[in-house]
């Protein structure tokens, strides 16, 4: 083999190897939604570690929860959507308008919730409410 065909196949190698990286790069980007927020609890009765994003993905909006997140346990954690802001919330006003996610999986880990139907944009605050005694756990700034 020539030294001009070696060169010739070690571009082409490398060729490739930028066209196999860049599909996947865009593959995995195509999958992941938008990421639309993001951020830290505040703690209002508990606190809450870790941290939050919410994606968008077409009409539906998924949060996620970091692997390292923790909070104290207790009967009955919900994730919602609140129109207040973080300084407004308590206990007592904590669901008034606000938008159910879902019951919170476990009080620690990585855990990932789907919405459908609701639109960021008309919420202030992403809550931790322990719905059973009306106590605010933590909250977040959308």
């Amino acid at each position: 083999m020539r030294c001009r065909d070696i060169i010739a196949v070690d571009r082409l190698i490398t060729l490739a190897t930028v066209a196999v990286a860049a599909f996947f790069l865009f593959a995995s980007s195509a999958l992941a939604g938008d990421v639309v927020a993001s951020g830290e609890w505040t703690k209002k009765s508990f606190n809450a570690t870790g941290t939050w994003t919410v994606e968008q993905d077409g009409g539906d909006l998924i949060i996620i929860l970091s692997d390292d997140f923790r909070t104290r346990n207790a009967p009955d954690l919900k994730l919602f959507f609140s129109p207040l802001a973080v300084a407004e919330l308590n206990g007592q006003n904590a669901t008034a308008g606000s938008v159910l996610i879902d019951e919170l999986q476990s009080n620690r880990g990585g855990q990932t919730y789907r919405i459908s139907g609701v639109d960021l944009a008309d919420f202030q605050t992403i809550i931790i409410h322990c719905e059973q005694y009306s106590k605010l756990w933590s909250a977040a700034a959308l």
